[in-house]
């Protein structure tokens, strides 16, 4: 059986700053670090700042700037950051 992985966008209001697959996301949320995997249960969250990490199906780690202000979105094997 392959790697689970989940759709992951992250939206600012000016742009598209990342869309693609994932393995695992790492966001800095109000009340500490939380991390999604696939098949996670559906969470809002609010962001702080700090680094949004995307670890991608080919190994290969993306990193973001997190502001404050932003939000988590996760349901049905996707995550939507708007930022």
């Amino acid at each position: 059986m392959g790697i689970k992985t989940f759709q992951v966008g992250i939206y600012s209001s000016s742009k598209i700053i990342y869309e693609g697959r994932a393995v695992s996301l790492v966001v800095p949320a109000e009340s500490g670090f939380l991390g999604v995997l696939a098949d996670h249960a559906p969470i809002a969250a609010k962001l702080s700042s700090g680094k949004i990490t995307i670890r991608t199906p080919e190994g290969k780690v993306n990193l973001v700037d997190s502001f404050p202000g932003g939000f988590l979105e996760v349901a049905r094997n996707q995550a939507t950051l708007l930022l």
